[in-house]
């Protein structure tokens, strides 16, 4: 079936019909950890620098008991979420530490229960080509090509191997300001039979929607009846077309209940959703691993959540707000609870459910922009990888490359590790170091020890939950180590011999996934930023391969000259900074900024970080294309914030902290040098009202 018929009517199926079905109960299924130690911290912004820690209130809202119908889908208007308090929770710019043992673990997002949709208008009207083929991947109509949508055999979305995609139908639009064209409805072959969806595939592997052929998705098709038989009495065909399997039931091979409406957002999840999260199949976490665990009463509710949000924006109907609202509650109250289970900490099962939901929940707080807290507030998506990187350290098994032991773990256990570090890490470049005094150099040492499990040559294939290798992510929080370090004992010998090591291993690095050379073939040849420099100019990555080799290329570029400003404190104009960035802006030119080899893989940080320090305006211009592109999809992400707050940056930054004199020679040791990057960081602290989300 053509990819054209529409989202609308698949949609407004859910405007009372599916709601007014019966609901069956659904009942909810039932760290050797350090202490951190007891202290003052700087600042909310340095949360992410401290160990995980707990209060005994919401930042947001103080502790609420469970409700009575805890094992019923929730039917009616929830109630409306605790006011926010009037004062901000204890002094800002410090941050107390509690153990483990003397608080009450709260979920940060208690205080959103109910709060979704009340502001009832459409977010993104849909673009005039019928196209959305960025952060996730939908089919309208296709008529025109994006200027700089991503090269394949064929342009259609629908002839993605990434991507299977929601059918849609143009149908007159219910608002009054509606700037929609109407959309020609595509013929159908007769020949075309019942598309597969989830809940008929018995196997329930849903990595099938990331490398097999794409086909229609359309909700409709849900509860389409089956055709008739076909036979063609022709004696020359030597095929009999059997039509549709017939009475297949409605749940079959699912293990959770859902009702249409459910269904509807667990599709669009997998089939819409998943495929804008990476173009590595074999580690795309969203579908590969958490898909897999909708078994899990609040981790299915949190995902149905999730899909929600986005149809809500393209069609704000009350049903949809509704449904968001009620799965979100019960994705919160599964939290809270597995929070206050002290069976959690010693259950890795438990836990993987808890670290599961957390970040479905906390990715919901990234890209739902207009609810983010603001400063003095921890952000709310923030703390939720905070605790789930606290039951992270619980239950790992303490297997490490250079050590390998017997423990096995699974691919559910690394994406995990992966998706949380890569929260948790990335977050710390923005934020203040921790003060000279509180910083406590051995617990940092052994922080996010748990992404380095696996063998050595596990350590640099580039994972799709982060779009390079758990070494890199590692190496990520290293530096910012030895800029705490240093800060603490400028005169250490130990930060310049660690940074020399890490740089060492930078240049070095040669990362491999399964798209592309594996293993020690990587290290054979050009490197990938050779090759990016011999390709022509108005080259643009074609395939999965070469967008996940440059986009790994691109953060280890983002962790040299990390490490060369952060550390050695080498100012913006030094060689081998100006050096570093414009391998790194060649790298961004050849990627796509739409189409289906583009995806939340893309290199968010490192694009950032090219427009932040560069003094050469042709290669700031080269971030600001490619943010000024990416934006322009009418798509929800935490991409137009961090934009918006660049370019205020761009507004002050090379005034208050003005690049030296060419002539002028670091300083040695480098401890004596300028500390420019905190400077930076303290005026975005100072200016920006909300903790810059890099990921």
């Amino acid at each position: 079936m053509h990819m054209g018929d529409a989202v609308d009517d698949q949609i407004e199926q859910m405007d009372g019909s599916c709601l007014d079905e019966e609901q069956n109960q659904r009942a909810v299924k039932r760290v050797k950890v350090e202490d951190p130690r007891s202290g003052v911290r700087e600042g909310r912004a340095v949360a992410a620098f401290s160990p995980p820690e707990f209060s005994s209130s919401s930042p947001t809202s103080p502790h609420r008991p469970p409700p009575s119908h805890l094992s019923k889908r929730a039917r009616y208007p929830l109630p409306p979420p605790p006011p926010q308090p009037s004062q901000p929770p204890g002094e800002f710019g410090v941050v107390d530490q509690q153990t483990l043992f003397n608080s009450t673990l709260v979920s940060p997002f208690k205080d959103c229960v109910g709060s979704f949709g009340n502001a009832c208008h459409r977010r993104y009207f849909r673009p005039l080509n019928g196209k959305i083929n960025g952060y996730i991947k939908v089919n309208f109509a296709s008529d025109t090509p994006s200027r700089r949508e991503s090269l394949a055999a064929g342009s259609s979305v629908s002839q993605s191997p990434q991507a299977t995609e929601l059918s849609v139908r143009a149908v007159e639009d219910d608002s009054p300001t509606s700037s929609l064209v109407p959309f020609r409805q595509p013929s159908v072959s007769s020949t075309v039979t019942l598309a597969l969806s989830p809940e008929l595939d018995p196997n329930v592997d849903f990595s099938a929607y990331l490398s097999g052929p794409a086909v229609s998705c359309g909700f409709e098709m849900l509860d389409a009846a089956p055709t008739s038989p076909t036979v063609r009495t022709d004696n020359s065909c030597e095929v009999t077309l059997m039509g549709a399997p017939r009475k297949v039931p409605q749940l079959f091979g699912l293990e959770a209940y859902m009702d249409q409406t459910d269904r509807k957002l667990f599709t669009f999840y997998i089939r819409n959703w998943c495929p804008g999260r990476s173009v590595l199949a074999d580690t795309n976490l969203w579908l590969k691993d958490f898909a897999q665990m909708h078994k899990s009463e609040g981790v299915l509710a949190a995902i149905q959540s999730l899909a929600g949000i986005y149809i809500y924006d393209y069609k704000p109907i009350d049903s949809v707000r509704k449904r968001v609202n009620e799965r979100f509650f019960e994705a919160e109250l599964r939290l809270s609870r597995l929070l206050n289970d002290p069976s959690t900490m010693r259950n890795e099962a438990l836990a993987n459910e808890l670290i599961t939901i957390a970040v479905l929940l906390s990715m919901q707080d990234i890209v739902l922009t207009e609810r983010r807290l603001q400063k003095p507030y921890d952000p709310r998506w923030l703390a939720g990888f905070k605790q789930s990187e606290l039951f992270l350290q619980a239950t790992d098994q303490g297997s490490r490359f250079w050590n390998p032991t017997n423990a096995q773990l699974s691919s559910l256990r690394v994406s995990q590790s992966v998706i949380v570090g890569r929260a948790m890490i990335l977050a710390q470049p923005m934020m203040k170091l921790p003060p000279a005094e509180t910083f406590d150099p051995e617990y940092e040492t052994s922080r996010f020890g748990w992404l380095l499990y696996g063998t050595e040559r596990d350590m640099y294939q580039i994972h799709g939950g982060c779009g390079f290798s758990k070494k890199l992510l590692h190496i990520f929080s290293q530096i910012t180590y030895c800029a705490a370090r240093l800060q603490q004992d400028p005169m250490s010998v130990v930060v310049p011999t660690t940074s020399q090591y890490l740089h060492a291993e930078l240049l070095q690095m040669r990362q491999w996934s399964s798209e592309s050379k594996k293993g020690e073939a990587a290290k054979v040849g050009l490197s990938v930023t050779e090759w990016a420099r011999s390709v022509p100019v108005d080259y643009v990555v074609s395939s999965s391969a070469d967008m996940t080799d440059v986009t790994a290329e691109a953060w280890r570029l983002a962790a040299i000259i990390y490490l060369q400003c952060r550390v050695w404190r080498l100012p913006r104009n030094h060689p081998a900074v100006l050096a570093s960035l414009s391998d790194l802006a060649r790298c961004i030119q050849i990627m796509p900024t739409s189409g289906y080899h583009f995806t939340a893989q893309a290199p968010l940080f490192p694009v950032f970080l090219l427009g932040l320090l560069s003094i050469d305006p042709e290669l700031r211009n080269v971030s600001k294309t490619w943010f000024d592109e990416v934006v322009s999809t009418p798509v929800r992400s935490s991409v137009p914030p961090l934009y918006e707050a660049l370019q205020r940056m761009w507004q002050w930054i090379d005034v208050f902290v003005p690049p030296p004199l060419p002539t002028e020679t670091p300083l040695e040791p480098i401890g004596l040098r300028c500390p420019w990057w905190e400077q930076v960081v303290h005026e975005v602290d100072r200016r920006e009202d909300e903790v810059l989300c890099l990921t």
